[in-house]
């Protein structure tokens, strides 16, 4: 417990961190398989051997043709566990990259240099400076030096504890963010991987116990943010991708957001006169104290996918198939009043709502909550307007992103589509009993008989 508030309170060299950024950038555009890029990981594989860390190689791997290396380097202890933190060296082609992703680079160099220094850690820390994250510009294949490495590490995965991916890192205008992106499940075409919720709540705890700011996902917007990467198809990624993919737990740092995201990305403008020490800084503290937190957190299950996050809170799928049904109640509560006809349309509503909830359980929730709430006891256009608010918030949110380009579909199928149109149409749907004057007319509408 002493190591890990040691570890917690522990800063990187923001200056140093500024500086592998600028020479990095300083090589111009070095995409995956070039000669710049094989200098960049050289420098890399310096640095690390000059912070201390031991077993310094390049991992080199072939990938459609194209010849990669990933920079590793260790810090040992006694336990088999360990905790991967990563970044990526290659740039886009025609962008330096002093931003993406030579700031994460340089954190993540600093970060080694602090942890260094600590001569007792209850876990191993394995670092890497991923290739080929870019790839998908040439070969239309993403991060393939992540998977690589995945591949390689054969028997070995089974001791990995988590991964913290850092991406994006050191712009003034940003703030640290931990971005639990939906990515496409290789087993379940059509359906999505999130990072599990038990990582992302060990990576708010660890920073919050380091004194570092860390929003889910926005800043400004993390209520929405959850529901909104469930429901469309972002067209970022990071090297989170493949750990997740291949059924290993990890995470995403950046400081780059929905209502904050880098303007210079992935162009010629993004050198290094764009970054900021005290952004890096922040990161830096941010990403050790998450590091410190998973030094001692029990690894918790691969998947874990249905959480929402309140706060620093994360609510479970257990709880959250509680809350889900519980929202059902007061619309099948109030149709067995209002005759049969009532209640089998709120019967019908709920199946399709268990469907939907099924398939995607955060953004139905998110969709249906309050209108199965508040439309069986009042339906008025002001009504109507606040039960549907989540609904056409998410919906605008989601324009919003794909005019810019960072959205490239939804993860809901062509059907369920009309069937989540039904599932409003039916929370709406609940008729008034006719009047009856007498206490045998009000018995009768208790009842749901004829009058």
């Amino acid at each position: 417990m002493i190591c890990a508030l040691i570890l917690a309170a522990a800063t990187i060299n923001a200056d140093a961190a500024l500086g592998h950024a600028r020479r990095l950038s300083a090589l111009g555009p070095h995409p995956w398989g070039s000669t710049l890029n094989s200098a960049a990981a050289e420098y890399i594989a310096s640095q690390f051997r000059e912070v201390g860390l031991e077993g310094v190689r390049l991992q080199r791997f072939e990938s459609h043709g194209v010849l990669g290396a990933n920079v590793v380097g260790v810090l040992r202890s006694s336990d088999v566990g360990f905790i991967l933190i990563g970044a990526h060296h290659d740039t886009a082609p025609g962008s330096p990259g002093a931003y993406d992703d030579g700031g994460g680079v340089g954190v993540l160099i600093e970060a080694a240099r602090a942890l260094a220094k600590r001569t007792s850690r209850p876990r191993t820390l394995v670092f890497v400076s991923f290739d080929g994250e870019e790839a998908w510009a040439t070969t239309q294949s993403s991060t393939v030096g992540s998977r690589a490495y995945i591949a390689a590490m054969g028997s070995r995965r089974a001791n990995m504890v988590g991964a913290v991916i850092l991406e994006m890192c050191g712009w003034a205008g940003g703030k640290p963010c931990v971005h639990p992106i939906a990515y496409a499940d290789p087993l379940r075409p059509g359906r999505s991987l999130v990072a599990p919720g038990w990582l992302i709540g060990t990576a708010l705890a660890g920073a919050r116990e380091a004194g570092a700011e860390l929003h889910l996902g926005d800043p400004w917007l993390p209520w929405i943010y959850q529901p909104a990467v469930r429901c469309f198809r972002l067209a970022l990624y990071g090297d989170d991708l493949s750990f997740i993919q291949s059924a290993l737990p990890a995470v995403l740092l950046s400081d780059s957001s929905m209502t904050s995201f880098y303007p210079w990305y992935h162009s010629s403008a993004d050198t290094a006169d764009k970054l900021d020490a005290e952004a890096l800084e922040r990161m830096g503290r941010a990403a050790l104290g998450v590091i410190s937190k998973l030094m001692s957190a029990p690894r918790g299950p691969v998947r874990d996918e249905v959480w929402y996050a309140g706060g620093s809170t994360i609510v479970g799928g257990a709880t959250l198939a509680v809350i889900a049904a519980l929202t059902l109640m007061p619309g099948l509560w109030m149709s067995l009043f209002r005759g049969r006809f009532a209640f089998l349309a709120r019967s019908c509503h709920a199946v399709v709502f268990g469907v939907l909830y099924w398939r995607h359980p955060i953004p139905t929730l998110w969709i249906l909550a309050l209108p199965n709430l508040i439309l069986p006891f009042k339906r008025g256009l002001v009504t109507m307007l606040i039960a549907l608010g989540p609904a056409l918030g998410l919906a605008f949110l989601g324009a919003y992103a794909w005019r810019r380009g960072a959205v490239s579909g939804t993860w809901f199928a062509p059907w369920e589509w009309p069937l989540l149109v039904v599932a409003l149409g039916l929370a709406s749907f609940l008729p008034r009993p006719r009047k009856t004057s007498g206490r045998r007319g009000r018995r009768a509408a208790r009842r749901g008989l004829p009058r």
